[in-house]
């Protein structure tokens, strides 16, 4: 006597499973990736303030390490403050505005040095900060 599965399995079934766990890797990847894109750039520890920054067009982000020697980056690498005051003499930009993001660590003197140059070269100048408590 000759016995007959009561449940048939569909061939496709087998491709449909990888296919699944392809999305969901990929989904997986999506999410995982897009968090590095919100912040890109230098690692920054941002001084707190209770205060907000307006909504600003356009504007230039200079960048401010505190290392043991600060660095300063403008537009993804890092330039000397002669370079950057050559790079603020090329901009012909109307709308001139500037964020700089300084450590807080990052020593005073640096961060004044180039908010002055910046003030030099026509441009208004504000200071990002983090919200408090973060």
């Amino acid at each position: 006597m000759k016995l007959e599965r009561s449940v048939r399995l569909n061939p496709y079934l087998l491709f449909i499973v990888p296919l699944m766990d392809l999305v969901l890797l990929f989904l997986l990847l999506f999410i995982v990736s897009s968090t590095f894109l919100v912040n890109p750039g230098i690692g920054i520890s941002l001084p707190s303030s209770k205060f907000t920054l307006g909504p600003e067009r356009n504007p230039l982000i200079v960048a401010i390490t505190a290392n043991p020697i600060p660095s300063i980056f403008f537009r993804d690498r890092q330039v000397s403050l002669e370079e950057l005051g050559h790079e603020f003499d090329q901009d012909r930009a109307t709308d001139r505005s500037i964020i700089i993001r300084a450590d807080r660590m990052a020593p005073q003197g640096v961060v004044v040095e180039v908010m002055n140059l910046c003030l030099d070269h026509g441009y208004s100048v504000a200071l990002a900060t983090s919200p408090q408590g973060s």
